[in-house]
């Protein structure tokens, strides 16, 4: 019996929009009737996504050249990554269509011998040991260290390139062609052409421009609470009461809706945004001609190793391919109107070589015209030196910083509430921060987690009811580093976390002091 097919898109989605939540399990038929309606979709206007920033911060190499670190002289150690998301109803209609292209663009990959194997992105791919499972990037790492070990017997590159601002750079010309030579058309149908203009020429409202205008603090406003509540006693969850309190909004010029801004050099609108359902099947269609090409003159041509995950290219090859292939991922980036990100390109060269009377596989970055021994390839989150496999340094800093982080606003919550009297509050940490930052109940399978629903109450008013059931528990950060140890077969990954009690002790140590002293000194 052949399994049935899982639709990932068609789920509830928490988050806040301009128009209504949709419960799947009570419209689901409306939804799908909808969605598969070519016509429907072919005239839906699709409304503004939102448009907010997220954080990443950047690890600097210090002075000496040998390790990352934050920078604290000043300069900027993070960058914005834009994020768009839609409506409900928006992102299931992007979520059938990419489903619908994904199938296809699978399809094309299976018919290029080779091909399925290069790309590793946005793709399940069975697990060949792990029943039920699919390979995730710690596999993907590990093949490519593999590979890299298997010929450093006679010396081989690593080279890596990312690409710059690839979502946002995507040629609307080129993307559009890709689509109908997919779906073998000489012009989009007239409902494909509804959800490519969407997803190009999109419009946005930016998320901070739903706050509230003032706030009494140096801290970003708030959203208007007392305005949502009510709109919530209506049975809506959303910033408005329905799509015409959302256009009188407009008309009165108290929202702004701004149109897609990514330009290239030529003052043209490139690029597609980032989050919404679609986004990850149009990266990979984007750069099918362009894998194609790798394939056929790295790999079968050169006899090299080939592998993309997202807009990180890895290839691996022998000592006279290097400069011929750096010119040829320029200039096939270069037809899909991509670019290498300037100084993003990184060659690293392993050689076996003995060391201390046995051999090693040593790594070594080819910078500025001379090689510097002992520096890791950091790829999908590991950092391999040869000798040794490691989580990259920037990653479990941020795991770190994140525990400490809860720590401190937990145990403030856990304070104020007991000095307020509010027993229920009064534990000081919760199952879910234990549970995300020690490595206890490392085989847990399922874990008991709080949803809101709006229900109506004995008035007619909608208010939102816990709702709480048992989930497949997902990994924690122990669990992931287990995993990679086993899957990479070292143990170095363990012994990178082996402090992480001592850590978190000494920040529930040092909060709960803090904390405690400021409430005794509110009592006094």
């Amino acid at each position: 019996m052949k399994k049935k097919r899982k639709t990932t898109w068609l789920r509830n989605r928490g988050y806040l929009h301009l128009t209504n939540q949709i419960n799947v399990k009570e419209e689901r038929g409306k939804v799908l009737g909808f969605v598969r309606n070519k016509s429907e979709v072919a005239r839906h206007a699709f409304f503004p996504l939102i448009h907010t920033n997220i954080k990443v911060r950047r690890y600097k190499l210090n002075k000496d050249g040998t390790k990352r670190g934050h920078s604290h002289d000043g300069e900027k150690t993070f960058k914005l990554r834009p994020l768009h998301y839609a409506t409900h109803i928006d992102a299931m209609i992007f979520g059938h269509y990419g489903e619908q292209l994904q199938r296809k663009y699978l399809e094309e990959l299976r018919e290029t011998e080779g091909l399925t194997d290069c790309v590793t992105a946005y793709i399940q791919i069975a697990h060949p040991v792990r029943k039920g499972k699919n390979k995730g990037t710690i596999d993907f790492a590990h093949e490519v260290f593999q590979e890299i070990g298997n010929r450093a017997e006679k010396g081989c590159w690593a080279l890596k390139y990312d690409i710059e601002k690839f979502f946002s750079n995507m040629n609307h010309r080129i993307l559009k062609k890709a689509w109908m030579d997919l779906l073998g058309e000489y012009t989009l149908p007239a409902d494909h052409y509804s959800v490519f203009k969407a997803a190009t020429n999109f419009s946005f409202i930016y998320r901070d421009d739903l706050r509230m205008s003032s706030s009494n603090s140096n801290r970003r406003a708030g959203f208007d609470e007392k305005r949502l509540a009510q709109i919530r006693k209506t049975n809506v969850s959303a910033f408005f009461y329905d799509s015409s309190d959302f256009r009188e909004t407009l008309k009165k010029g108290q929202l702004k809706v701004h149109k897609n801004n990514f330009k290239n050099n030529r003052g043209e609108v490139v690029g597609i945004p980032q989050g919404l359902p679609i986004s990850a099947t149009l990266a990979n269609l984007y750069l099918l001609n362009f894998d194609k090409i790798m394939l056929a003159e790295v790999v079968k041509k050169r006899k090299g190793f080939y592998r993309r995950y997202s807009d990180d290219i890895i290839i691996v090859c022998g000592d006279t391919d290097k400069i011929e292939l750096n010119a040829l991922v320029d200039d096939a980036l270069l037809e899909s109107e991509l670019r290498v990100s300037p100084g993003k390109n990184e060659e690293y060269y392993y050689a076996i070589k003995e060391f201390k009377g046995r051999k090693k596989l040593l790594s070594s970055l080819w910078k500025n015209g001379k090689f510097h021994p002992n520096r890791p390839l950091t790829y999908l989150g590991f950092e391999f030196y040869g000798d040794r496999t490691l989580i990259k340094s920037a990653n479990l800093s941020k795991f770190y910083r994140r525990m400490i982080v809860a720590v401190k606003s937990r145990t403030k919550r856990a304070f104020s509430a007991a000095y307020s009297g509010q027993k229920s509050n009064t534990a000081l940490f919760n199952r879910r921060l234990y549970r995300l930052y020690t490595d206890i109940d490392l085989d847990k399978k399922t874990v008991r987690r709080s949803f809101k629903k709006l229900v109506p109450n004995q008035f007619g008013e909608f208010v939102y009811s816990v709702i709480r059931k048992d989930n497949e528990f997902r990994s924690n950060y122990f669990k992931y580093g287990e995993r990679a140890s086993e899957i990479m077969g070292t143990n170095t990954i363990s012994m990178q976390t082996r402090r992480h009690r001592t850590i978190f002790k000494k920040a529930v140590k040092k909060y709960a002091e803090l904390y405690s002293r400021r409430c005794n000194l509110e009592k006094d």
